[in-house]
């Protein structure tokens, strides 16, 4: 697909959509792109934490607001342990390896 941009006055010539969808980047890699949850989330604590941030966002948001970005936090924190748990879980699991011997018989007396 090839569109032309002259009408708009944004870039000169022609741009060739092609070569772009041809491109992947992290964002398309579903294993490798950022969860947007938890970016939401590092977005909004590092607004929150910012006293001007926050007093601008918190004059727009009503009580139901709240509560649902609220559950965008914690279903950041779901996704975040779904993840690691996932990254465990191919790296073979948890490893229980006993280095000690255990006793067959113990005196309590």
């Amino acid at each position: 697909a090839v569109v032309s941009t002259q009408s708009t006055g944004d870039m000169k010539g022609v741009f060739d959509l092609e070569h772009l969808e041809c491109f992947d980047t992290v964002l398309d890699d579903e294993a490798t792109a950022p969860c947007e949850f938890n970016t939401f989330k590092k977005l909004l604590e590092f607004l929150l934490q910012n006293k001007g941030g926050h007093d601008a966002l918190m004059k727009c948001v009503d009580s139901d607001l709240q509560k649902d970005m609220q559950s965008l936090v914690e279903y950041a924190d779901k996704e975040t342990a779904r993840k690691r748990s996932e990254m465990i879980e191919e790296a073979g699991g948890y490893n229980f390896e006993n280095s000690f011997s255990v006793p067959s018989q113990f005196n309590f007396g």
